[in-house]
């Protein structure tokens, strides 16, 4: 009888604990829910950030040159895309594909600025050759500002304002696209200028130079 009843005490025991250990654990992940969510309004917003962006001086304020920049983010809040301006096509001309890209947020970018790195295909592996800090985003009228960290092309502003998929972007990349196709052969003709030598048009395939057998 004495062990029926301490059986009973010790099952209304363990269902207390069970259910208190229960209680823990949604609580755990409602925490887990809410940081989600802090993390998504004050630190980064992935669907905001995803899309096509641009100086465009119809659209930006005091924009210096056309620049255009494809990005998508991801859940986590790290984001990857491809930016594009004259400057930068003329100044890293022999790959144009240049990339910017941002790790997953900690808390610490509550407090500070987050950093985004501009990348270049260098020796078989991307390369960092310029970093920017996002300053502001205006969530309502759709644009981002960035400001310059640390620049090895010697050739982005001191601050870039983009403003979110506008009108003109498509035939903006074309025209863009167009010009940078076109810095590699810029590229080489001046090389061949410099060393008192004539640039073989002739071995040219779309501004890329091709191999000269002598």
């Amino acid at each position: 009888m004495k062990k029926i009843e301490w059986g009973k005490y010790i099952l209304i025991y363990l269902a207390g604990f069970l259910t208190s250990f229960s209680g823990v654990l949604d609580s755990l992940v409602k925490i887990l829910t809410l940081y989600k969510e802090f993390k998504k309004t004050y630190i980064y917003d992935s669907e905001f950030l995803t899309g096509n962006w641009s100086t465009n001086a119809e659209y930006v304020i005091n924009s210096a040159e056309l620049g255009l920049l494809s990005i998508q983010a991801f859940d986590d809040g790290s984001a990857s895309g491809e930016i594009m301006s004259e400057k930068i096509c003329d100044a890293l001309p022999l790959i144009w594909y240049i990339k910017l890209e941002t790790e997953s947020p900690d808390f610490e970018e509550f407090f500070i600025d987050r950093k985004f790195y501009l990348k270049q295909l260098q020796k078989g592996r991307m390369q960092t050759v310029a970093v920017l800090k996002l300053i502001h985003e205006d969530r309502k009228n759709g644009a981002i500002q960035f400001e310059l960290i640390g620049d090895d092309t010697d050739v982005l502003p001191k601050r870039i304002v983009l403003a979110k998929n506008y009108p003109q972007y498509k035939s903006d990349f074309k025209e863009l696209s167009n010009y940078c196709a076109e810095s590699p052969k810029k590229f080489w003709r001046e090389y061949y200028k410099r060393q008192g030598k004539k640039f073989p048009e002739s071995h040219t395939k779309n501004g890329v130079l091709l191999p000269v057998t002598s």
